[in-house]
């Protein structure tokens, strides 16, 4: 069976055959307290200079403005890089083409192979650290959200795993 895909009249991403049978790398986790997880691994060696979407189910949430705070953004090192100068996540419109001005880098801005070279290492990204996110500290924009979460690099990675957790809270309710 051919596998493809399609945009339904709804808007929905859907797929068929083939393609429906490939893994998801990504998720919204439990998290006890206050603060919400969203894990997505992201494999270097697949990304270009151009933003492509990690997750086909995933989406961040974009509440009206006030109603979501991103913390900070952890990136895991399970296979140590090598090849690339530097990688870039961040979000897409829920169209899979728009992306907003500047959320190319929402999660992480051009963080380079030196920081992702040995496995276990764990980087910590707060609002106004080295290769933070623009987002970081803020929340995305709920006029065009939902969004995916979306990778790109700067050079070909020959090898490279990582693991990009957004932890965020809400501040009142969420009803994405």
């Amino acid at each position: 069976m051919v596998g493809g895909s399609w945009l339904d009249p709804d808007g929905l991403y859907r797929q068929f055959g083939t393609q429906k049978a490939v893994p998801e790398v990504g998720g919204d986790f439990l998290s006890y307290g206050a603060n919400r997880l969203i894990e997505v691994r992201i494999d270097l060696t697949k990304l270009t200079s151009t933003a492509a979407i990690q997750s086909n189910t995933l989406f961040f949430p974009s509440p009206p403005s006030g109603q979501l705070y991103i913390e900070s953004v952890e990136v895991v090192v399970e296979t140590a890089s090598t090849g690339g100068t530097s990688f870039s996540a961040g979000l897409i419109q829920s169209d899979r083409s728009t992306i907003p001005s500047n959320y190319s880098t929402a999660f992480v801005n051009a963080l380079v192979n030196a920081s992702t070279n040995a496995v276990g290492d764990k980087l910590t990204l707060t609002a106004g650290s080295t290769s933070a996110g623009g987002l970081i500290g803020s929340s995305p924009a709920n006029a065009t959200g939902p969004y995916y979460i979306t990778a790109l690099s700067s050079g070909t990675y020959t090898a490279g795993l990582v693991v990009l957790r957004v932890n965020y809270h809400g501040i009142g309710t969420i009803s994405q």
